[in-house]
Formats: C-alpha cells, structure tokens, sequence
C-alpha cells in the first residue's frame, strides 16, 4: 500500500510511504529515494533537509488506521486523512465477529476484512461505492465465518 504525502518542513519535496500488506514492513520515499532508517529506540525514518542535516521522523499507530502519523519534534503529521467515524465503524464491523464467539479463525477472517476495507476506503472509488464494498466485505467475511466453522463443525463431529 503506497500513500504519498508532504512535510511543511520539506515544502518542495515529495514523499510517500510504502507499507507491505502481510509484514506491515514501513519504507518511505522522499523524492522517490528510500529514506534511511535508524536504529535507535522508536526506529525514526532519518529524512535530510535542504541544508544537509538529519531531521527525524517517528512512525506512530494512529487506530483503527493501520496507516501511522509521522511524528517530527513533537508535532504529529497526518499521512493520509483521518477516517471518519463512521468510516471507522465500517472498517473495524468485519473484525467483529471475534466478539461473537470467533476465536482465532474470527479473528483471522475479521483482521483480513479489517485490512481490506481500509484500503477499499482509500481508493479513488465514489463514497457510496466505497461504502457499499465496505458492507460488502463485512457480509462476506461473516459468510466466509460462518462456511468454514460449519465444515469445520462437521469434521470434527463426523
């Protein structure tokens, strides 16, 4: 998932981050050049400025998106625009067969649709396109639930 944004700090640059689906392994590019990443506590993104020195820049979760913000001296930068709450409410209703009884499978089905919905929302589809898919992968993910808990029900008890 690429997402491109810009720093008020870097006013002439161009940036963009890039998160692997499965590992959620983080590179940013800035002026498509892979920043360096440091070592140290919190592995800030080590990003040059114009006059050559280092500016560092710490990921953060910011939940339910599994897109982080970029924290920079103390002040917290949005990568992509925040989800709304209803927006929020779509992404998390297919993780939220765990609380009915799911278990490790609801929660493996429910975080696939949780991810999926996220990057359905961040697509350049119509809003009620968007969000038709996104009731539309809840649906299938209590579908695709129920399917294998029953073949799973009938396996054990033959």
């Amino acid at each position: 998932m690429k997402h491109q944004f810009t720093l008020p700090g870097f006013p002439e640059s161009n940036f963009e981050l890039d998160i692997a689906f499965w590992t959620g392994k983080q590179i940013i590019y800035k002026d498509h050049v892979a920043v360096e990443r440091s070592t140290e506590k919190g592995k800030p993104f080590l990003i040059p400025d114009s006059n050559g020195e280092i500016v560092k820049a710490y990921a953060k979760p910011a939940y339910p998106d599994i897109v982080p913000v970029l924290v920079i001296d103390n002040n917290k930068y949005n990568i992509v625009e925040k989800l709304k709450w209803y927006e929020a409410i779509l992404v998390i209703l297919p993780f939220s067969i765990v609380f009915i009884g799911g278990g490790a499978l609801g929660g493996l089905i429910g975080a696939v649709g949780y991810i999926y919905n996220i990057q359905l929302l961040r697509n350049d589809d119509s809003k009620s396109l968007k969000y038709l898919k996104a009731i539309g992968v809840a649906i299938a993910a209590f579908a695709v639930y129920f399917l294998v808990s029953a073949v799973i029900w009938t396996w054990i008890n033959p």
